[in-house]
This record gives C-alpha cells, structure tokens and sequence, in this order.
C-alpha cells in the first residue's frame, strides 16, 4: 500500500475520546453534570381497630372521650356498661430524598500506568525466581 493509503486509513480508524464527546455535551448543556434528587413517596394506611368489654354495675349513664384518633364510649345501664374503643384509620407518607449525580467520572488508568504496573510486576516475579534458584544452589 501506498503512503497515502495508509495515513487514510490510520485517520478513518481513529476516533475522538470518550472525555471529549463528554465535555462537548458539558457546552452544549452544563446542567447534565448538576445533582438531582431522586424523591420515593411511600404511603401506609392502617386499618381501624375495634375493640368492645362489657362490666356488670347498677346505675345508667353515658360518657364519650375523644382523644386524637381514638374514640372511647362507656355506656352504663342498669347493671351493665358497655365499652365501645374505636381507632380510626391512620395514613402515614415517607418521604425519602436520596440526591445521585447524572454522570459519574471514572478516569481510567493510562497506557503508561499499565506498561509501569505490568513492568512492576515482572521485575516482582523475577526476584521471587532468583531466591528461589538461590535456594536450591545450596
């Protein structure tokens, strides 16, 4: 193949990094990279509980307390009272907020990073080598 050739194909073959593509979207629209908040809304409703006792006596009378949810009525009569306790149903709403970012860097190690660590890693493997032949010498 020609030179011309193959500056053209080495060009063609080439492409852009994937940092530059994120910085161009970065001009292009700088409130990508602003954090956002992820809002959960949970909704719990409980059921109204009812409960009823009865005691023995011998007047009549009639008493209602109120309180929050709860409603109590004592009814007396003759010899008998009734307790009636309602407790109305209740919602409860959780509301979570959990912030993320949109995008997250993750520079990745360099090609000089990768030769430095791998040479690293042979000249390890060949000290283990020479103390192992060292040993079996004696």
């Amino acid at each position: 193949m020609k030179w011309p050739v193959k500056l053209i194909l080495v060009l063609s073959l080439t492409s852009c990094s994937a940092q530059w593509h994120l910085k161009k979207a970065v001009r292009k629209d700088p409130t990508i990279l602003v954090k956002d908040t992820l809002v959960v809304k949970d909704t719990v409703v409980t059921q109204p509980v009812a409960i009823t006792d009865t005691v023995t006596l011998k007047q009549h009378d009639t008493i209602t307390l109120v309180k929050d949810r709860l409603r109590v009525k004592i009814v007396k009569v003759n010899d008998t009272i009734t307790i009636d306790a309602i407790c109305d149903s209740d919602t409860i709403i959780s509301i979570v907020e959990v912030p993320y970012d949109k995008i997250v860097y993750v520079e990745k190690e360099s090609l000089w990073d990768k030769v430095k660590n791998l040479a690293i890693y042979i000249g390890l493997a060949f000290l283990v080598f020479k103390i192992i032949m060292k040993q079996f010498d004696r």
